[in-house]
């Protein structure tokens, strides 16, 4: 019987584990978050107890950035044809699982930068100008690009956390905006970060690995070449 359930769960696309891998959730927040403390005490190694809300800020930034981007990566792998081709090493199961845990993890993290940058007294941004597009006084397009960035991967999760409870059918076409919101995050980082010319490489490999993956998805997913792929061979969501 549990076998049945094995093969039924692999041929299923939307076949999911009960419960997200909490130990995973738990080390890539910790390892997120250390390191993007890291980065950002050693860019700052003078910063003063006044500024800590900016630390945080960017130290949570910075985190975000290194999430989403494996958040993104993993779901676009989850659909991609040459993982369904090959089978993958790791089962669709596991990688659902993980996909909800970053999910977790970034939304935290969301949250964290959102209510530091909001608060810091430097940066002049506010809560309206956190909350309310074009409303921030500080670099002004850039956070309006982050708020926007924010109200979609809300909806992207609230409608997937419907689809996981059978309340929410055609969740695959709103489930697309995300990389949108990835985008518009990543554009907001660049662009209203203080110290982005020293840690440029850590978005443009976030950026060059994410075209990559969708990229090659939507490539291997046209009409001429999809029929490579067997119909029994296929599973993640489309």
């Amino acid at each position: 019987m549990r076998s049945l359930q094995r093969t039924t769960d692999s041929a299923n696309p939307d076949a999911e584990d009960d419960s997200p891998s909490v130990m995973f959730a738990a080390l890539s927040g910790v390892t997120s978050v250390v390191a993007g403390f890291a980065m950002v005490h050693y860019l700052g190694r003078n910063t003063t107890p006044s500024l800590a809300p900016w630390v945080i800020a960017r130290g949570t930034g910075i985190s975000l950035i290194v999430v989403s981007s494996a958040l993104v990566s993993v779901g676009l792998w989850i659909a991609h044809p040459k993982r369904n081709k090959k089978k993958g090493v790791v089962h669709v199961i596991t990688l659902n699982s993980i996909h909800k845990s970053l999910a977790g993890v970034a939304l935290v993290l969301l949250f964290l930068h959102i209510s530091s940058i909001a608060s810091d007294k430097f940066a002049h941004v506010g809560i309206v100008g956190a909350l309310v597009p074009f409303k921030s006084s500080y670099r002004t397009i850039p956070v309006a690009l982050g708020t926007i960035a924010t109200y979609l991967v809300l909806v992207v999760g609230f409608t997937a956390w419907l689809k996981f409870r059978g309340k929410f059918g055609n969740w695959k076409q709103i489930h697309k905006v995300a990389i949108v919101g990835y985008g518009l995050l990543l554009i907001h980082g660049i662009l209203a970060g203080s110290d982005t010319v020293i840690i440029g490489y850590l978005y443009a490999v976030s950026a060059i690995t994410v075209t990559t993956l969708l990229a090659t998805r939507y490539h291997f997913d046209r009409p001429g070449t999809k029929k490579s792929v067997s119909p029994t061979d296929a599973s993640g969501p489309r």
